[in-house]
């Protein structure tokens, strides 16, 4: 079965959806299935892309079986509204042109965001026949009008057209997580179409313990509250630095690890907060290493955007064994996972004063971690990667022809 997968990220990048993406394209691969990744040149968490790409148009290469075509696009050196507009634009614009030479596939398989993609895949659908899934890893729309970052009348209009456009022209779309799927049935999408497609995890590797800490001189008393992923908009990381600025336990260190759009605003806010620090992103072995020195991993979701997606890293937090601060609105699907597995605590966002009190708490009562660790693992063991592949494309019939 020829199958094309049309997304904007994929490796080397190893935050957010590049992870997720490779994992269905390797899974498919395995399953005999000629698999072609559409994508763009790296450039995420960073937004910037490797010297050697930057004025390249097209790229091609082979990664563990699957085949992998690349794209230029443009990538703002500062984010705002229009320029990730026309960011995804020009990926969108010039990846469909390519695919237009690429041999007509059985399946093609599109990730949004960007939206932009499932509106561009009904329009070769179209043109070569053929069918499309729409994968979505957050309800792209919703997020930006519930964050502020669109406003214009106009635009929210443009943008639940083109979403219509995308939906009502597919046939399967699949989500994340429960909320999202609730809020797709109750927009009118046939549950038929429906299927659930969460993020996974990969067994836990053992990872000798204390390397982390003695690199980064935090002695064994230090209570380590680590987040590690994109530090954007979506994250709402200021509360977080807020609550470091209260915390009245000396021993509780924060730790932010990554790169984003963010990124900038965020040092600014903790200049001078002694407990506070920033790393970039780390190597796959440094990354898990953290973990294993980690005492508490953050999971962070501005308010009132609990329904348009569901954060990725709670799963690798939980597949180190470690219990989970999660930041976030009260009903959200996120309080939701934590509380009903109890693998963590939840804490409403915008609550700093809230959040200082209960990290001064858990540090000075490390016991209570241990039952949330071990429970974070059973959920994690719940949600590896061969597991949920395997599901998903049962549930979705794509390999059926």
């Amino acid at each position: 079965m020829r199958i094309v997968v049309w997304g904007i990220n994929y490796t080397p990048e190893q935050i957010g959806i590049a992870g997720c993406n490779v994992a269905l394209c390797e899974h498919l691969v395995e399953q005999g299935c000629d698999v072609t990744m559409l994508t763009a040149f790296p450039y995420y968490p960073e937004w910037r892309k490797r010297a050697g790409d930057a004025k390249r148009i097209f790229g091609c290469e082979k990664n563990n079986g699957v085949h992998v075509l690349r794209c230029w696009h443009y990538v703002p050196r500062r984010i705002n509204t229009p320029k990730r507009i026309l960011h995804e634009l020009s990926f969108v614009v010039l990846s469909f042109l390519r695919l237009l030479f690429v041999s007509r596939p059985d399946l093609l398989i599109v990730v949004s965001p960007p939206l932009l993609a499932g509106v561009a895949a009904r329009l070769v659908c179209r043109l070569r026949g053929g069918k499309y899934l729409m994968h979505l890893q957050d309800l792209q729309p919703d997020a930006a009008i519930n964050l502020g970052m669109v406003k214009s009348s106009i635009l929210i209009r443009a943008f639940k057209f083109l979403e219509s456009v995308a939906y009502r022209g597919a046939w399967r779309i699949s989500a994340v997580s429960g909320g999202m799927l609730d809020v797709l049935r109750k927009r009118g999408v046939p549950a038929a179409k429906l299927r659930y497609f969460p993020n996974g995890t990969n067994p836990a590797a053992e990872v000798p313990c204390g390397r982390f800490r003695a690199l980064n001189r935090f002695d064994a008393d230090k209570f380590l509250v680590v987040y590690s992923g994109n530090l954007g908009v979506k994250q709402g990381l200021h509360h977080l630095i807020f609550a470091a600025r209260q915390v009245r336990n000396p021993a509780v260190q924060l730790i932010i690890c990554g790169e984003g759009a963010e990124k900038k605003r965020l040092l600014e806010l903790a200049a001078g907060i002694r407990n506070v620090w920033f790393r970039g992103v780390l190597e796959i072995k440094d990354y898990k290493e953290m973990l294993a020195d980690a005492d508490l991993m953050v999971a962070s979701v501005v308010s009132r955007s609990g329904s348009s997606f569901f954060p990725s890293k709670l799963l690798s937090a939980c597949s180190a064994g470690k219990p989970v601060v999660a930041i976030c609105d009260l009903d959200s699907e996120l309080a939701t996972v934590v509380e009903t597995n109890r693998c963590g605590v939840v804490v409403r966002s915008g609550d700093i004063e809230g959040l200082a009190q209960r990290l001064d708490e858990l540090s000075r009562d490390r016991r209570q971690l241990e039952p949330m660790g071990r429970a974070a693992r059973e959920l994690s063991d719940r949600y590896l990667w061969s597991d949920v592949l395997a599901k998903f494309a049962r549930d979705a019939e794509i390999l059926v022809r």
